[in-house]
């Protein structure tokens, strides 16, 4: 099924760990041409300081640190033959969080809707006294910098193709949840990473975090409709009652005019795909199940001809990228996987996020760790 695959750099620098990407096809209506705009989280990343034959570094090349207290969204822009016209260009930083996932939507209206999250960094000499005021904390000093709570989600819109963005603007509290600091701040839509959509004149934003009294995570909605210059709490996506699975990372695809269907993270499990159904929506939706898919998370991409293709990493030997097509209906796939790469150096890979070129050709951006151990933002151009 697959004819071609090739590999590209797109971000890759020693100082930094690059992840989580996303990726848009943009119109220039001044030069009348298409532009892809990339998006990542980028952070400190210490190793180079370090030889790279020391025992230490080489142990370290294996490991996951995905928080920093300086962590940004960054955006590159490319033409279609995936040159660089633009350098890596930091968005105005938030002033009290760290930023983290990226996730664009191109509407409508040519407008950009980036969704995101982040983590407020938390001192270690206050981590005693928030503890016994049941606060969750993140991390730890000696692992992470410094102890961290999940801050929230928030959107920034762009109407000048990425130049500029509006300010933070932090989801509404998500209903039934603990507040992150008791009585300081409450739950504000939890983490976000996946693919929100647009439908009609709303727009439907996928989201997850844990419920009160809850052990696991739970996925949920929200929804605008003044082209997300504000929010409100629309439903629950998928729980697992049975308090075994925390069903995270939620990408959003439209099957057709009211039906809409959710892919999420297994985390916990067995990592199977879950996917959950809604013919109204988002405004109830049927249980979720398993799919055959192994991997996370998954990103939906509806192609010009009707199916769907779906990516994701692939955190199990051998380490990568895979993904698979689907029919229209989402009900089936089609054909084999595709093994986009297999070649990751450890299992922080992934990510990976889709467009359609205008060729015909799928260009997938992820995140890879190679042999030398430094974390960057890579392509595949897929030919199916």
């Amino acid at each position: 099924m697959q004819k071609n695959i090739e590999h590209f750099v797109l971000y890759k620098n020693e100082h930094y760990f690059s992840s989580f990407p996303s990726i848009a096809l943009l119109d220039n209506s001044s030069s009348n041409s298409k532009q892809l705009l990339l998006m990542f989280r980028r952070a400190r990343d210490s190793r180079w300081l370090l030889e790279a034959d020391d025992e230490e570094s080489l142990l370290i090349k294996h490991q996951v640190d995905h928080v920093d207290s300086r962590s940004q969204l960054t955006k590159m822009v490319f033409d279609l033959d995936l040159k660089p016209l633009s350098e890596a260009e930091p968005l105005p930083i938030n002033p009290e969080a760290a930023d983290q996932d990226a996730s664009l939507l191109v509407l409508s209206n040519k407008e950009l809707l980036l969704s995101s999250f982040s983590w407020y960094p938390i001192h270690s000499r206050l981590s005693k006294a928030l503890q016994k005021k049941g606060v969750s904390l993140y991390g730890h000093p000696d692992v992470t910098g410094c102890f961290y709570v999940l801050w929230g989600g928030f959107t920034r819109i762009s109407n000048d193709m990425g130049n500029t963005w509006s300010a933070h603007n932090y989801l509404p509290v998500t209903p039934d949840t603990n507040d992150i600091i008791p009585g300081k701040r409450s739950v504000h839509g939890g983490s976000i990473r996946g693919q929100a959509i647009e439908v009609g004149n709303e727009i439907l934003l996928p989201v997850y975090t844990r419920l009160k009294n809850d052990q696991v995570s739970t996925s949920h909605m929200y929804y605008s409709n003044d082209q997300g210059r504000s929010w409100t709490y629309r439903s629950i996506i998928a729980r697992d009652q049975q308090q075994k699975l925390s069903l995270n990372e939620p990408s959003l695809l439209q099957i057709n005019d009211n039906k809409i269907m959710a892919f999420m993270r297994n985390t916990s499990g067995n990592d199977h795909l879950v996917t959950a159904v809604s013919n109204d929506l988002g405004h109830t939706w049927q249980d979720w199940k398993e799919r055959r898919v192994i991997g996370h998370p998954t990103h939906p991409l509806r192609l010009s001809d009707g199916r769907i293709f779906i990516c994701y990493g692939y955190r199990h030997e051998p380490f990568g990228i895979r993904g698979y097509l689907m029919d229209s209906s989402a009900d089936n796939f089609i054909g084999d996987e595709i093994i986009i790469r297999d070649d990751g150096l450890c299992g922080d890979v992934g990510y990976p996020w889709a467009v359609e070129m205008p060729d015909g050709k799928i260009l997938v951006v992820y995140y890879f760790t190679e042999d030398d151990g430094i974390r960057h933002i890579a392509g595949s151009l897929l030919t199916i």
